[in-house]
């Protein structure tokens, strides 16, 4: 955690470094007087590799086709003076059709002072440093050949694609140069020549239509200046926009896409719904209503293009099964809801939990595909808790072979209402046993 001072603007610029992780920047909105809670997620570095700068070098990423290819001599120090002997180079591929928010910025790009939105179709960093932590770029006049692994959650590739590097002093995106889609199936990427060693996107500027929505609290009260955040369903890419003091917003996605829209209010957030596709402007109905930290959260579940279809499961202390063949309720008991099923690849899948209840919540994932190449591990598969500040990201571990049952989680609500989350990471031939169920308890009074 930390906290800092920062003057009022629509767009603060927010860059977070840690060793061992690829940097990562994220945009925010800082009004007067008010505090803004952000939360930023980093990856991990795809592979670290001393290279010598006179000779140059290639680093390719282990099990990926993620690739720089740097000219001899053509490294220098971005702050000036002369190169060291050696440096070290990460590259760092962000897998945008599993998620967005390992993305920096906020798919936007600028270009001769127009603001678009972007589509991502793969993207990476490419980061050089000395022994003393100093960065470095390319010399004037030198070029790299990068290779950037696909990534979409979109079925059409285009055959050859523009190259946008990231600015982190504006976080907009910025177009230069183009790359050509090489390679079949799961080996495509796109290869183009660079002049930096920054972040960088295969996009295409996306034409947009605008949903119309309002945020309330349980109350049916406006919400002011709630985070609302469009997710691409079927095309790689993310916008926001904020409440107005009666509550409504407008949000662009992509024309003819579908998109999820969800509300943050500080630690709290809404139920999830979904939007398009259209071709025209769309009036969201009803509200986003938000939940009480602490007594709601929320689950996301993505995947990849295999598995077809994976399934979200959650068992109530009620013992109620909230699942596609029994969605639930916001409103009634059980008080969670699967408010987005996906069908096709990639989800998402949303449940929704707006009221707690004491006693103990259990979450899984079902193979409903019952393929394994690839099954959940390879997908790969990824489950996301938001409860409080800060989400909680699973991943499945080794072990799968031929179960098709991933016991992901416990939620334990103690009779004080305090809220642990039991990591259980378990493969099962069959659904995990459901409570007994009984008169729920709940942890707010209405």
């Amino acid at each position: 955690g930390y906290t800092l001072s920062v003057p009022a603007a629509d767009r603060t610029v927010v860059r977070v470094e840690a060793d061992g992780f690829a940097e990562n920047v994220r945009v925010t909105r800082v009004q007067t007087g008010q505090s803004t809670s952000l939360t930023v997620q980093l990856l991990r570095n795809g592979v670290t590799q001393n290279v010598a700068t006179a000779a140059g070098g290639t680093v390719t990423v282990p099990g990926s086709s993620a690739q720089v290819v740097l000219p001899p001599g053509g490294l220098i120090p971005r702050s000036g003076g002369a190169p060291a002997a050696n440096v070290a180079v990460s590259v760092t591929p962000i897998n945008v059709a599993t998620t967005t928010r390992d993305m920096p910025g906020d798919f936007t790009a600028s270009a001769s002072g127009t603001i678009t939105q972007i589509e991502s179709f793969g993207a990476m960093l490419i980061a050089v440093r000395d022994s003393n932590n100093v960065r470095y770029g390319l010399a004037p006049g030198s070029t790299s050949t990068i290779r950037i692994p696909v990534s979409t959650r979109s079925s059409n590739v285009p055959v050859t694609i523009p190259l946008f590097y990231f600015d982190d002093s504006t976080g907009r995106w910025i177009q230069d140069g183009q790359a050509t889609l090489v390679g079949t199936g799961s080996n495509r990427y796109y290869e183009g020549p660079v002049s930096r060693l920054i972040y960088w996107n295969a996009d295409l500027v996306t034409e947009t239509i605008i949903v119309t929505g309002c945020v309330r609290d349980t109350s049916g009260q406006p919400v002011t200046n709630a985070l609302v955040e469009a997710d691409g369903i079927d095309y790689s890419g993310s916008s926001r926009a904020y409440t107005g003091t009666d509550g409504s917003f407008q949000i662009p996605i992509r024309m003819n896409g579908r998109a999820t829209i969800v509300a943050f209010v500080g630690t709290q957030l809404t139920n999830t719904a979904t939007a398009g596709p259209s071709g025209a402007n769309i009036s969201l109905d009803p509200c986003l209503v938000t939940t009480t930290s602490p007594s709601g959260l929320n689950i996301k579940l993505t995947w990849g293009a295999n598995p077809f279809d994976i399934d979200s499961h959650l068992f109530t202390p009620s013992g109620h099964h909230v699942y596609f063949g029994a969605k639930g309720s916001l409103t009634a008991l059980p008080f969670a809801s699967l408010d987005v099923d996906d069908l096709t690849s990639f989800g998402p899948e949303v449940v929704t939990v707006t009221r707690l209840m004491q006693g103990t919540y259990t979450y899984a994932v079902h193979n409903f595909s019952r393929t394994s190449s690839p099954g959940i591990t390879e997908s790969p598969t990824r489950v996301e808790l938001t409860q409080g500040e800060a989400p909680r990201v699973f991943a499945p571990p080794a072990g799968e072979g031929s179960k098709l049952w991933w016991h992901v989680f416990n939620i334990v609500v103690d009779a004080q209402c305090n809220v642990s989350v039991t990591p259980v990471n378990a493969w099962l031939d069959q659904e995990p046993a459901t409570p007994p169920g009984g008169t729920p308890t709940f942890c707010d009074v209405r």
